[in-house]
Order: C-alpha cells, then sequence, then structure tokens
C-alpha cells in the first residue's frame, strides 16, 4: 500500500466506526455472515444467541498471538457507550427515521458484545 494512501486510511479510520451499513443494506451484525473463525469456533454467547460476543473477539485476538493488554484497549471503547455517537447522529443530514435506527443499531450491537 502506497504511504500516502495508507496515512489516509489511518486518518479516517475513526470515522470508520460511524458508519453504519445496516440502514441502507440488510447487512448482518457486524458483517460476519461467514463467522470469525476459519474452523466452527463460537463461543457460548454465540451459540445462545446467535451474535458475536465479546468473547468471540478476545478469542480471535488471542489466536492471532494480540496480547491482553491491546486486546482490551481495542474492545473497551466498543463495549462503553459513547454520548457522543447520539450527539453526532442528532445533528447528521438523516432523516429522523434513520437517526433513531442508527442509534437502535449502535446500541443493540453495543449490548450484542457486552453479553458474557
Amino acid at each position: 500500500m502506497p504511504l500516502p494512501y495508507f496515512r489516509l486510511v489511518r486518518f479516517f479510520s475513526p470515522a470508520y466506526d460511524l458508519l453504519n451499513s445496516r440502514i441502507h443494506v440488510d447487512d448482518t451484525d457486524f458483517g460476519l455472515d461467514k463467522g470469525l473463525f476459519a474452523d466452527t469456533y463460537k463461543s457460548d454467547g454465540w451459540k445462545k444467541k446467535g451474535h458475536p460476543t465479546k468473547m468471540d473477539f478476545i478469542e480471535f485476538g488471542k489466536r492471532i498471538r494480540v496480547n491482553d493488554f491491546r486486546i482490551d484497549r481495542v474492545l473497551t471503547p466498543f463495549l462503553e457507550r459513547k454520548n457522543l455517537v447520539t450527539e453526532l447522529v442528532e445533528h447528521s443530514f438523516l432523516e429522523e427515521p434513520e437517526k433513531k435506527a442508527y442509534v437502535l443499531h449502535y446500541n443493540t450491537r453495543r449490548s450484542y458484545l457486552n453479553y458474557t
């Protein structure tokens, strides 16, 4: 990847967290319709609730040899409610139904991750 392109991707990567394609297309939760692992591993939470949980992402991090501290550091922001997300959505140019859907999907996915 050319260095200027890499810098551009790094610059915009925090904004990627704000993207929610689910309000525009019929997308699966977390885009993981074929699973997260090459094998058939799913946490007990995924088996019970039908979607990935924090434990699946922790297991994924361990399998790709990310240390526990970094796994926690990456996951924690996704587990906590961010009031700024709601504020930004409210000030966006989305129509009211899409704003409500966005916030609902945000909170739903966050609760999915927090299930243990």
